[in-house]
């Protein structure tokens, strides 16, 4: 039976999950993206079914826990992966269960954090909701028809501002050079203010883009440490077994010889 191609899995995925509109939806899309190339992974490296399915399911939950708050979560999302892989290589009844080997967690770590962690600003972006504020304004105790008089008040009102934008108009007119040179100095300090803030918000902002992906680097220097101190500590374990069946190999050897030179002389006598 022929696997099925990655445009029939995304199909299935999309079925599943209600995914339906990801050639519309551009969530959906993404969402689809992150699940259907997590299967194409898995695949690759050639997990068993129940491999699969907990390799899917860490996906999942990650990209859950990162998209359940609007605020940046980064550290906790990643501490989040790092105990739910956990749980899921070490063999300890009935809180874990040993799923995924050390080779398998080093590879498993590896490709979340080259694809989902190094990307994990954009999740961010595209997932978290914008909140938008719909004002209504009632007026109480207004009559629906106007009266003659007030009519007439509303016409008095609208020649008296009338009269005071003519009043302004003129005032306006009859400003002189000074006056005008004034107002634009004072549009240029404007500006060069906005351009100061300007500037240093956007220092800020790079050293917070400097912040995070430091602190990115240091959890995966520090991912890669252990790792690769688990699969040394498992290399001496190999390494000293061996070392103790070569000996006694050696130790069988020499008994055997023994026993024939003690045949021997035997004989002899």
């Amino acid at each position: 039976m022929k696997a099925p191609t990655l445009k029939k899995v995304k199909d299935i995925l999309a079925e599943i999950f209600k995914l339906t509109n990801y050639a519309t939806v551009y969530k959906e899309k993404i969402l689809l993206n992150l699940y259907t190339y997590s299967i194409q992974f898995a695949k690759e490296e050639k997990f068993k079914s129940e491999q699969l399915s907990a390799y899917f399911s860490i996906v999942k939950r990650v990209h859950e826990v990162c998209t359940e708050s609007p605020f940046g979560n980064l550290d906790d999302t990643f501490n989040f992966f790092k105990d739910i892989l956990l749980h899921h290589s070490v063999s300890r009844p009935p809180y874990s269960t040993e799923l995924f080997s050390i080779s398998e967690v080093r590879k498993i770590s590896y490709h979340m954090i080259n694809t989902y962690f190094r990307h994990f600003k954009l999740y961010k972006y595209a997932f978290t909701p914008q909140v938008q504020l719909d004002l209504a304004l009632n007026y109480i105790g207004e009559s629906e028809s106007m009266t003659s008089q007030e009519i007439q008040v509303d016409s008095l009102k609208e020649k008296k501002v009338k009269s005071e934008t003519e009043t302004a108009l003129s005032v306006a007119e009859s400003i002189d050079e000074k006056e005008m040179a004034l107002i634009s100095e004072k549009e240029e300090a404007k500006k060069y203010l906005r351009k100061i803030i300007t500037e240093f918000l956007q220092a800020k902002i790079n050293e917070l883009k400097i912040t995070v992906n430091t602190k990115l680097k240091e959890s995966e220097v520090m991912l890669n440490n252990k790792l690769e101190i688990a699969g040394y500590n498992e290399y001496l374990k190999r390494h000293t077994s061996r070392k103790f069946l070569k000996l006694g190999r050696r130790i069988t050897t020499i008994e055997g010889c023994i026993k024939t030179k003690d045949k021997d002389k035997s004989s002899y006598y």
